[in-house]
C-alpha cells in the first residue's frame, strides 16, 4: 500500500522565501529566487523547513501578512 502525499502549496513570497502551507495547516518555508516559484505550486516534504526555524518577529510577520490564505 503506498502513502497518500501531503500537499504542499506556495502560497506567497516574502523576504527571499517561498511560504508554504500544507493541507495540515502547517507552515513551511524555502529559500528560492522569486522568479523561479508561483503561487500554487507544489513543493516536495525534502526542500521545506519548518517556520519555527526563523527569528520569532519574522515568523510572526510571515503569519500575518499570509494567515488567512
Amino acid at each position: 500500500m503506498q502513502a497518500l502525499a501531503i500537499e504542499n502549496e506556495v502560497i506567497g513570497y516574502m523576504n527571499g522565501k517561498a511560504i508554504v502551507k500544507n493541507e495540515n495547516g502547517e507552515w513551511f518555508y524555502v529559500e528560492v529566487p522569486e522568479e523561479f516559484i508561483t503561487a500554487g505550486e507544489q513543493i516536495a516534504d525534502e526542500d521545506l523547513a519548518p517556520l519555527e526555524l526563523l527569528p520569532k518577529q519574522v515568523q510572526m510577520g510571515i503569519l500575518r501578512e499570509m494567515g488567512d490564505r
